[in-house]
């Protein structure tokens, strides 16, 4: 847990840095990214200290829900749990959740880092 905020922050600056690859980074080090999505441009000023508030970054793509749904079924971990969800589907997992939805003629995929405990 206390290695997630810089893992973030490497993150969102390579997503921003080269937003054509978002394949084989990791969120947490848990959480995959689908490969050909691309950050969404509203993401661009989205602070670490945003993200390390449980504010979610946000991928692009224009394959379907279903086509991205079926690939994290096969490369979420084990320990995640799917949820389908009116507009969507919700991947509950340890180190946060992944949200896969339609927005705009697109398939938005949403990392949401768990909310730390006080």
């Amino acid at each position: 847990m206390k290695n997630i905020l810089p893992i973030l922050v490497t993150c969102a600056a390579l997503a921003v840095t080269s937003p054509a690859f978002a394949g084989g980074i990791q969120l947490d080090g848990q959480l995959p990214m689908y490969p050909p999505a691309k950050l969404d441009p509203k993401e661009a000023s989205l602070t670490p200290a945003a993200i390390a508030q449980g504010v979610p970054l946000v991928l692009l793509t224009n394959d379907s829900v279903h086509t991205v749904d079926a690939w994290y079924v096969s490369h979420v971990p084990k320990a995640c749990s799917r949820h389908e969800m009116s507009g969507g589907i919700k991947y509950a997992c340890p180190g946060g959740s992944i949200m896969v939805y339609a927005h705009g003629g697109q398939t938005q995929i949403a990392f949401v880092p768990p909310m730390f405990k006080f």
